[in-house]
């Protein structure tokens, strides 16, 4: 009877435990068969083959798995959303919606895509309608421009030497705005040694003027410089003829020291050749040297003499918003005056500018400038300091 029981028992757990065994490698090939299919609808998605993805929902729609493939393919779904790729994503909403439309998930989820893409379109299609008016908006300016310039006259394109097209008269050569500057020396300063028969120097303050202009065209540069100042106040003198001076203290015992008054002016045309350089200018003009002295028997200050220049410059150099110039010029005037043997100034300035709008700059300028008499006897040289006030135009 004992036996009995034992054996019967023994195919009890038996038969539990193959049981077991069945449930367990059913569930292992079910597990198996949803991976493949989760494969499956990746290499859809990447292909962007929303067809295919319906056609593997259909084929598993009976499976006992297939809540778990619609899942996946929501979750799918909004990761389209989020690498915002929205038409693949509505497309395989909609698939999940075709195979079962009771999944109110996709159903919300596919209204949401669908907005989004609507909202989407809407936005392209206001930027498309911006760049389409701005497009119309250049095209009507251009045309009015045209129009405009042929009721001037015949206009070419030119390409100008910085690599710029502009529009150019056929008529006139020229294609830009003048450059000017324009200055008023409040102090000008100048020291003078006059070296025989006696040795003389003196150091005289006066006022200044001064202008330059450009007009850049396509080969040339032409150019203007100007400048004039009157040195009416004698600061300091030594020296000069003692036997002279000494005659003028016993006419006048309130004599203290000569009194001369030096004016000067230039006025002289440059011209650059763009090919070689824009800077480089070749000049000729005139200039004056004045006198005007009852001393001069004390100071033998050279007398007032005029004369032709020639000379070089490089000029209208811009450093940043500064503007720096030199020059140099010999005074042919000497080949009419009996008592010079050569003549010729040189000098330069800097322009620093303290405000700086879209048309014009406004600043300060030092100068320097020097001008050398070789006489029949010794020699005459006269530095000059200037500081103005320069106001110049900007030019784009």
């Amino acid at each position: 009877m004992l036996i009995v029981n034992l054996k019967t028992k023994s195919r009890g757990v038996l038969s539990l435990v193959l049981a077991f065994a069945c449930a367990f490698s059913a569930f292992g090939q079910s597990s198996a068969d949803v991976g493949d299919i989760y494969k499956k609808i990746d290499m859809a998605i990447a292909a962007k083959n929303s067809e295919t993805i319906s056609q593997i929902l259909a084929e598993n729609k009976s499976s006992a798995n297939y809540p778990l493939i619609e899942n996946y393919t929501l979750k799918k779904t909004r990761q389209l959303i989020i690498t915002d790729n929205l038409e693949l994503a509505r497309q395989t909403s909609l698939a999940v919606i075709d195979n079962n439309i009771e999944n109110f998930d996709a159903v919300e989820l596919y209204s949401y895509i669908d907005k989004a893409i609507l909202n989407q379109e809407a936005a392209n299609q206001a930027a498309e309608n911006r760049k389409r008016l701005e497009a119309e908006r250049i095209a009507a300016r251009n045309a009015k421009s045209k129009q405009q310039l042929a009721s001037r006259g015949n206009y070419q394109v030119v390409n100008t030497a910085s690599g710029q097209e502009i529009y150019v008269n056929e008529q006139q050569a020229s294609f830009s705005s003048k450059i000017w500057t324009v200055k008023l020396g409040l102090a000008d300063v100048v020291y003078q040694k006059v070296t025989k028969p006696d040795e003389y120097t003196s150091l005289k303050y006066g006022l200044a003027v001064g202008a330059t202009v450009f007009r850049p065209s396509e080969r040339i540069v032409l150019g203007l410089d100007f400048f004039a100042d009157a040195n009416i106040v004698t600061l300091m003198a030594e020296g000069g003829n003692e036997a002279a001076t000494a005659k003028k203290k016993a006419e006048n015992k309130d004599f203290d020291k000569p009194q001369e008054f030096l004016v000067s002016g230039r006025l002289v045309p440059e011209i650059a050749f763009s090919d070689l350089s824009k800077h480089l200018f070749l000049r000729a003009g005139v200039s004056a040297h004045a006198l005007a002295s009852n001393d001069r028997e004390i100071t033998n200050t050279t007398k007032t003499f005029f004369s032709p220049v020639v000379g070089l410059a490089l000029d209208n150099i811009n450093l940043g918003e500064s503007q720096i110039r030199l020059f140099g010029d010999y005074d042919l005037g000497y080949l009419f005056t009996d008592d010079i043997k050569m003549a010729a100034e040189f000098g330069g300035s800097l322009l620093l500018p303290l405000a700086v709008n879209d048309k014009t700059k406004f600043g300060v300028e030092l100068g320097v400038q020097d001008l050398l008499l070789m006489k029949e006897e010794g020699m005459e040289n006269r530095t000059k300091f200037t500081f103005a006030i320069g106001v110049g135009n900007v030019v784009k």
